[in-house]
């Protein structure tokens, strides 16, 4: 999906934007020494096709308008014609409108903004041309880029819009930028962010409440959720608890019923076993009966060998 591209610019705008209102809603605040990290203009560069934008450019310049002052750029202007470069800035801008895509517009408030910023903001997107290196051109060093028809200057306002970019930027609109970044952009997170809360300038039936009042409800709202909760939380505990003491009664009344069914087969061995001996034994006996019948008598033998002795003498 398209929103793992943009998502992290997003992510990072508000997170700067979060920084901010912690530090507003500490009650010692110090936003006098606070570095503000807060993002007050993105340069969005456009590649320089000559037709359209891309389905991202749409959805990330959608998804980022309403957190930071855009100002889309041309990179690359060198690349298109005079001509094309024209059409390309007229179709960038009908998409944009037709889209509803905000992006930066330098102010126009008063007679004196409004001559400087009318006619710079017709040449939205700028086209901006990137160069490091320096050119000789005639007797001076320039910063450009050399080419076999000739050199681009970066800082000729008749090459690329480079020069009054900056000059609108860093001389003349820096404090408006910064101003339309708390106004308008810190504004909208702010207030996105505290009715997510919960909180709301008006009550029931539309009466205004002050911010205290608000507080001290939520504050009772929160304690009484954190009570059902654990309210909750204990009535689980206990219901796990009655259960695993029926699962170890189960258990147990198992294992006593095995010990029970091992004990009496080994009654029955034991049983068995005296019967077997008992049975050997008697066998043993009537062994020795049948050998003690089976042997010949001793005695004549003896008499006949004492009548030889007497003879002999």
């Amino acid at each position: 999906m398209l929103i793992k591209y943009y998502q992290p610019v997003v992510e990072y705008l508000d997170a700067q934007f979060e920084l901010y209102l912690q530090e507003e809603l500490k009650i010692k605040r110090s936003l006098g020494d606070y570095q503000d990290s807060r993002i007050h203009v993105c340069f969005y560069f456009i590649s320089p096709t000559g037709h359209s934008l891309k389905s991202l450019d749409l959805l990330t310049l959608k998804n980022i308008d309403r957190r930071v002052n855009i100002i889309p750029l041309i990179a690359k202007a060198d690349s298109l014609s005079k001509s094309d470069l024209q059409r390309f800035k007229g179709n960038i801008m009908r998409e944009l409108a037709s889209h509803g895509i905000q992006i930066y517009q330098f102010p126009v408030d008063d007679e004196t903004s409004a001559q400087v910023s009318t006619p710079v903001n017709g040449l939205l997107p700028f086209a901006v041309v990137g160069g490091m290196e320096e050119v000789k051109v005639g007797k001076r060093m320039v910063r450009g880029r050399h080419y076999p028809w000739g050199v681009l200057q970066v800082e000729n306002e008749s090459h690329c819009d480079f020069v009054k970019l900056r000059d609108l930027l860093l001389s003349t609109n820096m404090e408006d930028l910064k101003d339309q970044t708390h106004v308008q952009h810190y504004e909208c997170y702010r207030r996105s962010r505290l009715q997510k809360l919960g909180f709301n300038d008006t009550g029931r039936n539309n009466q205004p409440v002050s911010f205290q009042e608000m507080y001290e409800a939520k504050r009772q709202e929160f304690q009484a959720q954190c009570q059902r909760e654990e309210e909750e939380l204990k009535h689980m505990f206990m219901q796990r608890v009655k259960e695993k003491e029926l699962t170890f009664k189960d258990a147990e009344k198992e294992l006593q019923d095995k010990f029970e069914h091992l004990k009496r087969i080994q009654q029955e061995e034991i049983l068995k076993l005296e019967e077997e001996r008992r049975k050997l034994e008697e066998q043993i006996i009537d062994f020795y009966r049948m050998r003690a019948a089976s042997d010949p008598p001793q005695t004549p033998a003896c008499t006949n060998v004492k009548k030889d002795k007497d003879r002999k003498k």
